[in-house]
């Protein structure tokens, strides 16, 4: 690892509560034109779709961050990169207050809000029932995307994952996210289309723990 990989590496950190409402730009920013989002959403204006984003991130930050794993990264103090997990067992997260998911319903719309649901329940029913990790989230913003950052969060996140042996798994509904989550042991399970949008469930074996074999002196 070079000098400037160690340094966006030592930057990666658990979300602190008052990162919240930069996270949710970021996280926002960054899957705006994701395909899957763009179906969902069903609109070509970037503003649009900016907008029914905050409104998702709002809702689900405050959860993830009480009942899951939130990483963040910042370059140079400036948060530029968010990624969301739950451990083994944590899958799903506890709904939103109420309050929360109406203001969230009330900002993307019933129709955007029931399209969401169908891609999560889908690909619930897909998902292992043994005790894994799950990488929802993980997003840069656009600016800082090729400078190294998801993949420092990647692998400080796999440092846990790791100590803990359990499988990980994940979607992806960018094709060229499949070689990045090649290269850190995840490997495609299934192919499939959700809105006219091809998405790829991808899970990486458990970490098998070599017990250490000790030589007896005579």
């Amino acid at each position: 690892m070079d000098a400037s990989a160690a340094r966006v590496f030592a930057s990666v950190g658990t979300l602190e509560p008052g990162d919240r409402s930069e996270a949710t730009e970021v996280l926002a920013r960054a899957f705006r034109d994701n395909p899957l989002n763009r179906a969902v959403i069903a609109s070509a204006d970037p503003a649009r779709r900016l907008r029914s984003n905050r409104y998702g991130m709002r809702s689900l930050l405050p959860v993830a961050v009480e009942h899951g794993r939130v990483l963040s990264v910042r370059s140079e103090r400036r948060l530029v990169g968010v990624l969301i997990s739950t451990p083994p067992g944590g899958y799903p997260l506890p709904p939103p207050s109420l309050g929360s998911r109406v203001r969230c319903l009330l900002g993307q719309g019933v129709r955007v809000a029931h399209r969401w649901s169908c891609v999560f329940e889908t690909l619930a029913v897909r998902r292992s029932s043994e005790p894994l990790w799950y990488l929802g989230t993980l997003g840069v913003d656009p600016s800082c995307q090729g400078g190294g950052f998801g993949s420092a969060l990647l692998a400080a996140w796999l440092e846990e994952v790791d100590r803990d042996t359990s499988p990980a798994c994940l979607e992806t509904d960018v094709r060229a996210n499949i070689a990045f989550y090649a290269r850190a042991g995840f490997q495609v399970e299934e192919e499939l289309s959700l809105l006219g949008t091809l998405v790829w469930r991808m899970r990486r074996p458990g970490r098998v723990c070599e017990t250490p074999t000790r030589t007896d002196r005579q």
